[in-house]
Order: structure tokens, then sequence, then C-alpha cells
């Protein structure tokens, strides 16, 4: 598909947007902890991984902390890079950072009510059905052993 450029006046063209959205899969005991997104607009009763949007200044492991802070209310220790997704949704393109932590400090809840109406752990082979696919297949390569980071830029 050719690169879709749009002109907004003579000479000058509106670049794509871009988001960086960070995701920690927070995994212990063959667990792995997800919310039930609500009133989102996106993907609501859909479960998910705690995330977000990278913010200006921040490096991508530093949002992916402060999203987990935020949205599940544990600390992160150590994180390590699992997967990159390339998505496109709407008029936006970006890319979503997926990590993998089993080192954080508390306990996971439901830190933003109003954003996600449940949240909580599941085995690793008893995902809910209404689980986001590639948070489904970023589960599977942990539980494959995987080693390493995948770049998925798959835009189906």
């Amino acid at each position: 598909m050719p690169h879709k450029r749009i002109k907004i006046s003579e000479g000058s063209f509106l670049r794509d947007k871009f988001p960086i959205i960070v995701h920690i899969m927070l995994i212990q005991n063959e667990e792995v902890f997800l919310l039930r997104r609500q009133k989102t607009g996106v993907m609501d009763g859909w479960y998910g991984l705690p995330g977000g949007h990278m913010e200006y200044g921040e490096t991508v492991k530093e949002a992916a902390i402060r999203e987990c802070v935020e949205e599940a209310g544990v600390e992160i220790n150590t994180i390590i890079l699992r997967d990159i997704y390339s998505y496109r949704f709407e008029q936006e393109q970006g890319l979503n950072f997926v990590f993998f932590s089993e080192d954080w400090v508390g306990m996971a809840i439901n830190a933003e009510p109003e954003v996600f109406d449940d949240a909580r752990c599941f085995p690793l082979q008893e995902l809910p059905g209404k689980t986001i696919g590639w948070v489904r297949a970023s589960i599977s390569s942990v539980r494959s052993g995987r080693k390493g980071v995948s770049l998925i830029e798959d835009f189906e």
C-alpha cells in the first residue's frame, strides 16, 4: 500500500500521527495480570495489559513503569522488552512496545476503576475469550519459552 500524504495547504502536508504505546505483562506463578477495558471507546469489554501512551520526555521503559503504577498500582523493579507491534487504527499508525516483568513490589490491582471494570490474574493457559489478539500472542510467546525480542509488522 503506498504512503498516503494528506495535503493541508499549498506545499504543506499533515504528518501521520505516530503514537508509541507501552504495555507490561506482569507474570508470576504461571499467571498474568489483565485488565478489562470499559468506557474508553476502544476495545471496551476486552482484556489487555497495563499500559498506555508514552509521554514527551520519557523513555519507553520509563513510560511502561509509570503506566504500571497508574493502572495496576505496582512498582516495577525489572522489565524486559518482549515484542514490538506495528499497528494502524483509524487515522493513526504507531508502535506497541510489550515488556515482561516477574519482579515488582505490591499486589496488582485495578488502580483506574473509571477505565477498567475487572482486573485479576489468569492462568497463562486459560485466558479470557475476549483477550486482545496481540496480547494473547505475546503471552503465548512467554509460555512457549521464546527468548529475545520479536518485531511484528502485520497490520491485519
